[in-house]
């Protein structure tokens, strides 16, 4: 028998806020089933999704982007082409802000090798 999980636990199992569930849940993000009291209940299908949801949110993509990317996933495998293609444009700027910031790292890391020169100039030059 599938585990079923109320808001607040899957909340804390996804590790986010009620609030920001309801929210997911607004936009379109998570559907959860309810029980025969309304109540919102969640089972491991939707516990794994929602892993993936935030995962995808971690990597900097959209709340647009993931949203079209549910809906596609919804209308079912006629869409893994159209996933794919989501996900790889955003990893295209994904690399594109990792190109950016090893960019920066070596300017500063060429201005902390200077000063580690200087420091050493100096400290010949104060003896």
């Amino acid at each position: 028998m599938e585990k079923i999980y109320t808001i607040s636990e899957f909340a804390k199992k996804i590790d986010i806020s009620e609030h920001t569930l309801r929210y997911y849940e607004k936009e379109g993000l998570i559907k959860p089933s309810r029980d025969e009291h309304n109540y919102r209940v969640y089972g491991e299908e939707d516990l794994d999704w929602a892993k993936f949801v935030n995962k995808l949110k971690k990597t900097g993509i959209s709340l647009k982007e993931i949203k079209r990317y549910t809906q596609l996933r919804n209308l079912g495998d006629s869409t893994i082409t159209q996933r794919k293609n989501l996900l790889l444009n955003h990893r295209i700027n994904i690399i594109a802000e990792y190109e950016k910031a090893k960019s920066h790292l070596e300017l500063l890391d060429n201005k902390i090798t200077l000063y580690e020169q200087l420091e050493k100039e100096y400290k010949k030059e104060s003896l």
